[in-house]
């Protein structure tokens, strides 16, 4: 279902690109050449994607055994990049443009196509949407919000033909496309923050981490847990703590708390991979906890 989603992304933006490039032509609007760029953009992030998906798909081997589930963020970092780019390249020709207006030709044209490059990308981020809450995957997500954002450029061309038309005002052309190279930089630090938030191991929200502790301690033999750690590639979500048990317990009935624990994380985070470090409770030792707290205060 992920490989479907990229290959569709692929299509569309080939598509757009040939459209596009043929209305720049056409009507030398630096607001369609915005457009034009971004769906440039969109095939190389395209090509980025499908790469980051496929190895986050492949399985666990000797060299990786976590897996190769921060394929993806890192897929997502480069889509961020090049958005980054295309904003700086469309941002000097706007100002350029602002500058030295130029008349916009054939508006016709322009309104056709702009308005099919709309319905082309409604159409994929519906599918991206329904691809990433079945499936899950943060580069395939990147790349809706991506899209997302192009039907809002998209839209926004449409509006300088329209002012253009009725004022006769050239630097509407320019300075829209200003106005998109900017909305493109936002969208591409909102992507980047995602992937290096997986790619930095951020822990997960508080309330996913309070919703572990309540299912730990809701074993009755369980006479407490500390550094809980978790952590998550994108897909998979990583759960690691020390679980405080009776000292003298049998090591089977511990195994069995360990077990019945795991079961029933799994059932709130079915992605979850859960490591367990028993400890006899009432033990002294260094915990990753005190020193978090101690560095905390400190600062």
């Amino acid at each position: 279902m992920r490989r479907s989603a990229t290959y569709a992304s692929m299509v569309v933006s080939i598509t757009l690109i040939a459209a596009k490039l043929t209305a720049f032509f056409n009507t030398d609007s630096v607001a369609i050449l915005s457009s034009l760029l971004d769906s440039t953009i969109d095939l190389l992030a395209a090509a980025v994607t499908t790469f980051g998906v496929a190895s986050a798909l492949r399985p666990p081997d000797h060299d990786h055994r976590y897996g190769h589930g921060k394929a993806e963020p890192l897929a997502a970092l480069a889509q961020a990049a090049f958005i980054t780019g295309s904003s700086v390249l469309l941002l000097y020709e706007a100002l350029s443009r602002l500058y030295h207006p130029q008349a916009i030709k054939d508006e016709d044209f322009g309104y056709v196509v702009m308005i099919f490059a709309i319905v082309l990308s409604v159409s994929l981020v519906i599918y991206q949407h329904y691809v990433v809450r079945r499936a899950g995957s943060m580069a395939i997500n990147a790349d809706r919000l991506h899209y997302m954002g192009d039907v809002a450029v998209n839209a926004a061309v449409i509006v300088a033909f329209g002012l253009y038309q009725l004022t006769g005002i050239e630097w509407f052309d320019p300075l829209f496309a200003i106005l998109i190279a900017l909305a493109l930089t936002f969208n591409a630090y909102r992507i980047a923050t995602q992937a290096l938030h997986v790619l930095m191991d951020r822990e997960l929200p508080d309330s996913d981490r309070e919703k572990i502790k309540t299912i730990v301690r809701a074993q009755s033999s369980v006479r407490g847990m500390h550094d809980l750690r978790t952590r998550t590639d994108g897909e998979r979500i990583f759960i690691e703590f020390h679980l405080e048990l009776d000292g003298n317990m049998p090591i089977k009935e511990a195994h069995e708390i360990d077990e019945a624990i795991m079961r029933d994380i799994h059932k709130a985070f079915p992605q979850a991979d859960v490591l367990v470090h028993q400890d006899p409770a009432g033990i002294h030792e260094q915990r990753l906890d005190e020193q978090i707290e101690v560095r905390t205060a400190r600062k």
